[in-house]
């Protein structure tokens, strides 16, 4: 039922196009209905769509079976088999981790807010003002129906285009240290949050 890493990158980076079809369509066709239907509406239909799919599939077997009198048994037994409990030990593990990524962000929330570094902090201003302006240009919905597309398809183009979007991003990459570099040396250190040694 888990998907492990192996699976992961082959359905990101679409080595089997119909099992990435599948997972990347039924969620951006749920996201795009519930952009425009409320969620409990989607969910009822959705689920009455797949049980009337599902019984009318048993329905036809089952004539079939019986016009060419034949035993072939439950057409879905083969998911009826799949073990669909979440072993107690994976859902502590993902909790464990879950907490500690949050540990992390509420730490670093806290540095940023509390001024510890300036440049951080200034960093992460400009970000949230950045925020505003994407918040008043689109909702979060839209969002995470991009970040969804961005996530089945930016990595298949990273690995076709890499050595392209390397030599691309690398004068900026450095332009970027070079500018944090000079920030954090014109501003004296008890300001910037380093210690003296």
């Amino acid at each position: 039922m888990w998907l492990n890493p192996d699976q992961m990158n082959s359905l990101l980076y679409w080595d089997n196009p119909r099992d990435s079809g599948v997972a990347c369509g039924s969620v951006l066709v749920c996201l795009l209905a519930v952009r425009y239907i409320s969620l409990i509406s989607v969910i009822g239909n959705l689920s009455l769509a797949l049980v009337t799919a599902t019984m009318s599939f048993r329905i036809y077997k089952s004539v079939l079976a019986a016009v060419n009198k034949t035993q072939e048994g439950h057409p879905f037994k083969q998911f009826l088999d799949i073990d669909v409990t979440l072993p107690a030990e994976k859902v502590a593990e993902i909790t464990d981790g879950l907490f500690n990524k949050l540990n992390g962000i509420l730490g670093k929330l806290k540095s940023v807010l509390l001024v510890e570094n300036v440049v951080e902090s200034i960093k992460f201003s400009l970000a949230m003002y950045l925020l505003t302006y994407i918040g008043a240009l689109m909702n979060g919905l839209t969002i995470v129906t991009l970040a969804w597309v961005a996530v089945f398809s930016l990595p298949r183009v990273y690995r076709d285009n890499q050595k392209q979007i390397d030599e691309a991003i690398l004068p900026l990459k450095s332009k970027l240290e070079d500018l944090q570099a000079k920030l954090q040396s014109a501003l004296p250190a008890s300001i910037v949050g380093k210690k003296e040694e």
